[in-house]
């Protein structure tokens, strides 16, 4: 496993909530300097939008990957159950449940304000990549945690540019 120490160092630390230290496409074009093609083909797949497909051959990507479809899944699930619908229309992929990610759905679909609940989704989402990020400090794990939580925040930085009513209209488009 090559480590990318002097990229890895470059970069602000980031915590969730806070303004985009970076630009996404910065990171990517500091990458795409410094990475092998490999590792900057596993970058490009670094995406915090719903993952079509969670086979991926990078462990830490694919972890990510199951773990935001699940809790994809469970939304639908409580989404669709709030509105007396058939969930399994909408599910994607193997419907693995997770109870912990079925409480958390639960309550982020009967928040009454849609920034608020996303804003707590996406905290989930934080803690996750904090997970995924665990000893991994200059390798190419810790850039795929850093992409994904930049991607976050950038996606923060636009709520909070556009308000809350872009925020309805990406929900009801989800």
């Amino acid at each position: 496993m090559r480590e990318y120490y002097y990229l890895v160092a470059s970069l602000p630390l980031l915590e969730f909530g806070m303004k985009t230290p970076v630009a996404y496409e910065d990171f990517l074009f500091r990458c795409l300097e410094q990475l092998n093609p490999k590792d900057i083909a596993v970058i490009k797949r670094t995406n915090i939008l719903s993952p079509e497909d969670t086979e991926d051959d990078f462990p830490t990507l694919r972890e990510w990957k199951i773990f935001d479809r699940v809790l994809r899944n469970e939304l639908v699930k409580h989404r669709a159950s709030k509105r007396s619908k058939d969930a399994s229309r909408y599910i994607r992929g193997e419907d693995y449940g997770d109870p912990f990610l079925a409480i958390e759905a639960r309550w982020a679909v009967n928040e009454e304000s849609p920034v608020d609940a996303e804003r707590f989704l996406d905290k989930i989402r934080w803690e996750k990549i904090e997970e995924l990020e665990k000893a991994h400090y200059f390798d190419i794990d810790y850039l795929v945690t850093y992409a994904l939580r930049l991607q976050i925040l950038e996606r923060w930085q636009k709520i909070n540019a556009e308000g809350e009513t872009q925020v309805l209209k990406d929900l009801v488009s989800a």
